[in-house]
């Protein structure tokens, strides 16, 4: 995860770029490239050696536009804070590009980045400008001549990270961290972390805040809309005005800390955190954080892991490992409906002590026994666990796949859980195998087979004989009770 560390070796970073119509040279400080006017393209070379290429700069220095590579082999369109080599927005396509091809980055109108068969991986839509330019705020604007209101900036499209004086609204697409996971949205009156299931078609809630001073009851009331503050909170205010309504205060909001540059974002463990950077600093300080223990974050140890509060060790509900961070079960990308209601094949695993970190956020039924709020998910492919307490009756039932549970010493608090069922696992070489030794094996038994039955054959024949020779004389009505006590005759 990005988290309060960026990616080393992009602060000093200062590229060579194929620029159209233009002489390729090192660019000095004085000659950064503040400004993209129609006609212009950057390239991306193909398998490039630094981390960041910019293309463009913001007045300060300070803030970079250019081609990011994201792990070790994809590259997206980023902000950078150059200092930190942090990127405080990325474009963040459905389909990244490849960083060991080439891409190109065009604005004409509009802001373009294709792959090298001119397909579009990114582009800023419906937009019509003459100018692009990166403030000194680190906001990527596109701007018509004569107008005052952007055609399209950047803060309205935010990616895991807000920074300063940049609202975040209703209307605003959510926070999504960078493993794609979790998410952070606003309501009306509130703001809530979410984890993401099946491409967001499921959004369970782990943590919400609620305006103090909002009014819900009040249909005409306006919605909240949050913004960072230099002073050291994140303030939410009702739309159209600056009425503020609540305060998230950071640790720094009584030390009247100036001069810092501060940005919220949403990291890959689910939490959101508050930092800042000071002149002269080599990292990100933190400065606040939604969730306090590692505990009540909500996949801390895992699918079907177990999270001990105070030492924050983690386990497994099925008690097959513990460690601090267990392999306890893979994550699940699926559910367990097979269609027309049916479910999947599935093993329970049944643990005492357990609770959730956020029951509070989950669908509940109350006046149940254990045995009753077992059967309600047994029954539903959509739910994946029940947890019941025994000493308030009630029933929470978890509709996605399990992540991290809480151990809690109450003998009374009991879980449900169901484990989809994996094919059982074959090794290598052992299934081309088998039919060959299949083979063998028939062949032997046919072969056994004949052998034996060709002694019988040849046994009940010799006998057959010495019996003929003692009864010829006799009747044949004396055959029958001789046939009655000799088990040779019953073949």
């Amino acid at each position: 995860m990005w988290g309060g560390k960026g990616v080393p070796a992009i602060a000093a970073v200062v590229a060579v770029l194929c620029v159209a119509s233009a002489v390729p040279c090192v660019l000095g400080a004085k000659d950064l490239v503040k400004q993209l006017s129609n006609g212009f393209t950057a390239t991306h070379a193909a398998g490039g050696t630094a981390p960041f290429e910019p293309v463009l700069y913001a007045p300060n220095g300070v803030f970079a536009l250019g081609f990011l590579r994201v792990g070790s082999a994809s590259l997206d369109l980023a902000v950078v804070h150059l200092p930190s080599s942090f990127p405080l927005w990325r474009a963040t396509p459905a389909r990244l590009g490849d960083w060991s091809h080439a891409a190109k980055l065009t604005f004409d109108s509009s802001l373009v980045l294709t792959d090298p068969d001119g397909g579009v991986l990114w582009q800023t839509l419906d937009t019509i400008g003459d100018t692009a330019v990166l403030h000194n705020s680190s906001n990527l604007v596109v701007r018509r001549y004569g107008r005052d209101d952007p055609s399209w900036q950047s803060f309205d499209t935010p990616s895991d990270t807000l920074v300063l004086d940049q609202n975040f609204t209703i209307s605003t697409p959510p926070l999504i961290s960078g493993n794609r996971r979790f998410a952070l949205r606003l309501g009306k009156t509130y703001m809530a972390l979410q984890m993401e299931f099946y491409g967001g078609r499921a959004t369970p809630t782990y943590w919400r805040h609620t305006a103090l001073e909002a009014q819900p009851q009040n249909a005409t009331e306006p919605p909240v809309y949050g913004r960072l503050d230099a002073r050291g909170f994140f303030g939410l205010y009702l739309e159209g005005g600056s009425q503020k309504v609540d305060t998230l205060s950071f640790d720094t909001f009584v030390q009247n800390l100036t001069g810092v540059f501060r940005r919220m974002t949403l990291d890959d463990d689910g939490n959101l955190r508050a930092y800042y950077w000071a002149d002269g600093a080599k990292d990100w300080t933190s400065d606040y954080k939604a969730i306090a223990e590692r505990c009540e974050l909500p996949t801390s140890c895992g699918a079907y892991g177990l999270c001990v509060p105070g030492s924050a060790q983690c386990q497994c509900l099925d008690n097959s490992t513990s460690g601090t961070s267990p392999p306890c079960h893979t994550d699940e990308a699926a559910d367990l409906c097979a269609g027309a209601g049916q479910q999947m094949e599935f093993d329970v695993v049944r643990r005492k002590r357990v609770s959730v970190a956020y029951k509070e956020e989950l669908p509940s039924e109350t006046n149940k026994t254990a045995d009753e709020c077992k059967q309600a998910c047994a029954g539903n492919c959509s739910c994946w666990g029940a947890v019941f307490n025994g000493a308030s009756g009630y029933c929470y039932l978890i509709d996605f796949p399990v992540e991290t549970l809480v151990y809690e010493a109450d003998d009374r608090k009991v879980g449900y859980f169901k484990v989809r069922k994996l094919p059982s696992p074959t090794r290598p070489g052992i299934s081309a195998a088998v039919p060959a030794v299949l083979t063998l094996v028939l062949a032997g038994a046919a072969a056994a087979g004949v052998y034996i039955g060709y002694r019988m054959w040849e046994r009940r024949k010799r006998k057959r004989a010495g019996m003929e020779q003692e009864l010829v004389p006799g009747p044949y009505k004396d055959l029958k009770p001789m046939g009655s006590s000799n088990n040779s005759f019953k073949a």
